[in-house]
């Protein structure tokens, strides 16, 4: 045998004096230490992202700046320049009121289309009596176009022998009242005064609305005309008399009190000549021929009411012409 073989053997013999693999212990990595590799690897990230941020923020910089630059010029170039100043004013629903009047009301002609103060103009085109609501808006590249929303006749109010027209929210139009079917109020009292542009008041507008939809409780009497005056409030005049209905308090409570009193005035086959129905449960009740003028106080309880149920009339002292306070 070789020397180099017997080397070869001796090289591959096992080595008694070296553990196996059975015979080594793995120790696991204390928490500590963990935490500290990790910890440690984190702070080698952020270094990498931190050196590329570095990297990249100058460049945004100046990128933003240019940008920046580019569009303040943009800006200045449009606010001083000429072919952005108004050169039209479009006025559209203007029926009533005057396009001319509202164009020069506006005083947007010449000015800037990005610098007009709209909202100042649309304040001096509203506080035209005919004028509802308008909108303006900006019409590219130099126009302004306006919206008008004019005030249409609801009714008609009488003062100081003019009748004037009115519209729902109770503000008095410009120029006659035209001829048609709404309502007609009379101011009896003399103020408040009014004049066009004037809001009248709008609890009586709402009243005789609601009480104009609704019509007389019965077929007869019909309603005539209605009055208002700041003593009695509302004052509904049928073919046959008066009801005083005052303020709108209680408005639905007072219908069905009249609805009661003119069934029992036709019970009695005699006319409901007049109704104050300002004191609830205790109104004061005429009926009759008008012959005599019998005032009467009408009692009843509000159960009744409800169930729609008449309570006979209790005549009072007889009285002349006059109609006697009730407390």
């Amino acid at each position: 045998m070789s020397d180099s073989h017997f080397e070869l053997e001796r090289e591959s013999a096992p080595d008694e004096s070296r553990p196996s693999a059975d015979e080594i212990e793995v120790q696991p990595v204390p928490p500590t230490r963990r935490r500290a590799l990790i910890k440690r690897l984190q702070s080698l990230r952020a270094r990498r992202s931190m050196k590329t941020l570095k990297i990249r923020w100058p460049r945004l910089i100046f990128a933003a700046l240019v940008l920046a630059i580019a569009g303040l010029g943009v800006v200045l170039t449009l606010l001083n320049s000429p072919l952005l100043d108004i050169s039209s004013v479009k006025v559209e629903g203007a029926d009533v009121v005057s396009a001319a009047s509202v164009r020069q009301l506006a005083g947007l002609k010449g000015e800037h289309v990005l610098l007009a103060d709209l909202d100042a103009a649309r304040q001096r085109i509203r506080a035209l009596p005919m004028v509802k609501d308008v909108s303006i808006s900006r019409d590219w590249p130099n126009g302004i176009k306006v919206v008008i929303v004019e005030r249409t006749p609801w009714g008609r109010w009488r003062a100081n022998n003019t009748v004037w027209a009115i519209d729902s929210e109770g503000v008095v139009l410009e120029g006659p009242a035209p001829a048609f079917d709404g309502p007609i109020v009379t101011q009896v009292s003399a103020l408040p005064a009014i004049a066009a542009g004037a809001q009248i008041d709008t609890t009586a507008v709402r009243m005789v609305a609601e009480l104009h939809d609704r019509g007389a409780p019965l077929p007869l009497p019909g309603v005539v005309a209605y009055e208002w005056s700041l003593a009695d409030g509302l004052v509904v005049v049928t073919e046959h008399g008066r009801v005083v209905f005052g303020g709108a308090d209680g408005l639905d409570f007072k219908y069905t009190v009249w609805e009661l009193l003119e069934r029992e005035a036709q019970t009695r086959g005699e006319p409901l000549l007049f109704a104050d129905l300002r004191f609830g449960l205790r109104p004061r009740v005429e009926i009759g021929l008008n012959l005599g003028r019998g005032i009467r106080n009408h009692q009843t309880a509000a159960g009744q009411f409800g169930e729609h149920q008449s309570h006979p009339v209790k005549p009072s002292a007889p009285a002349a012409s006059s109609v006697p306070s009730t407390q």
